[in-house]
């Protein structure tokens, strides 16, 4: 558990700092006063966790301690987002395009076809917006369901595939196929144009969570995103089932939206199974050194052996030595405590 919330809050230093250095580096502004509501979110969200992690109750603390990182992290991966886009490199949709027909797909086709079906475009639609409420629904269900691995191992993949796909983003940003092939805009998505081409001429100066857009194109976040939330409920059956189908739906919903290209998916599902892979050795590592630092405790003495109760002569004949190595003692035994706690 501890190795969770030494990750988690890397992860969110990190954003934090690479969002900072990106706001420097292109002269923008971040509001600080815009700070103020994810830190008091992440503060109630922290002190909800310690709580119920002190009276005994894990599930409720590590469903806490989820929705406090993805929301945090949220939050300043959206100002790195923002700043990203004011690099100002060349839009990448001519090469994303002929991705897509060197693959055979042509993308107006599909769009064409969606409007023909109004009702299949409206369930798409309402899949493609689904993400922000399947999110802690799957975090509540896996806390509760005893799924810990599962939930730790989902944020932090959603953690890792966020920050490649901003790198990503970086080198090859892109308008999407609703603006290179000309159709009709939404609302949000002539909110999203606005930003990023703001940021891009250097006529917006402001990045913040607040308002913010999705500005990434190549890879599909929202592809990643959905194989995500799926592989975390995979061993749940009924409800891999539903997840499953609703996922797909998003995946396919990134094109007839006309957010993204099928080039877009592809990607999006790379960093989705290069994500996954990469957790599970990353949680494996972590468990190993856990039980190294608890074999090299008890080797050492420095913690007692399961079963075995120190004799008080052996106490009372060394205590000159224990008072002489008191200061080295006690935060050592601090850290086997917090070993022992997990």
């Amino acid at each position: 558990m501890r190795r969770f919330w030494i990750w988690g809050l890397v992860c969110v230093a990190g954003t934090a700092l690479a969002a900072a250095a990106l706001l420097a580096s292109f002269r923008l502004r971040f509001p600080i006063s815009d700070a103020a509501e994810p830190l008091l979110i992440g503060l109630g969200l922290a002190g909800g966790a310690w709580h119920y992690h002190r009276r005994g109750v894990p599930q409720f603390a590590l469903a806490l301690g989820a929705l406090l990182f993805i929301t945090t992290f949220s939050a300043c991966y959206s100002v790195l987002m923002y700043a990203a886009a004011a690099s100002g490199r060349g839009l990448a949709d001519g090469w994303l395009q002929a991705t897509d027909a060197a693959l055979g797909v042509h993308l107006p086709s599909i769009v064409r076809w969606t409007q023909e079906h109004p009702a299949i475009g409206r369930g798409l639609r309402f899949a493609y917006d689904s993400l922000l409420w399947q999110t802690p629904l799957v975090i509540i269900v896996l806390s509760f369901g005893r799924r810990d691995r599962e939930l730790r191992g989902f944020v932090v993949q959603f953690m890792m595939a966020a920050l490649v796909c901003a790198a990503v983003f970086v080198a090859l940003p892109a308008d999407g196929p609703f603006a290179a092939y000309g159709y009709p805009a939404d609302a949000t998505q002539a909110r999203y144009l606005e930003h990023f081409h703001e940021l891009r001429a250097g006529e917006r100066t402001t990045a913040t969570w607040r308002g913010a857009e999705g500005l990434i194109t190549f890879p599909s976040f929202h592809t990643t995103w959905a194989i995500l939330l799926f592989w975390a409920v995979r061993q749940r059956r009924g409800l891999r089932i539903v997840s499953g189908a609703l996922n797909l739906a998003v995946i396919a919903s990134t094109m007839t939206t006309g957010w993204h290209y099928f080039s877009d998916v592809l990607g999006g599902v790379a960093v989705a199974v290069g994500a996954i892979l990469l957790e599970r050795p990353i949680w494996d590592w972590c468990e190993r050194q856990s039980r190294r630092d608890l074999e090299t405790l008890l080797r050492r003495g420095l913690i007692p052996q399961p079963g075995i109760v120190a004799e008080p002569s052996i106490v009372a004949t060394d205590n000159a030595t224990a008072d002489s190595n008191e200061d080295d003692l006690e935060p050592v035994g601090a850290g086997a405590a917090g070993i022992a706690a997990r």
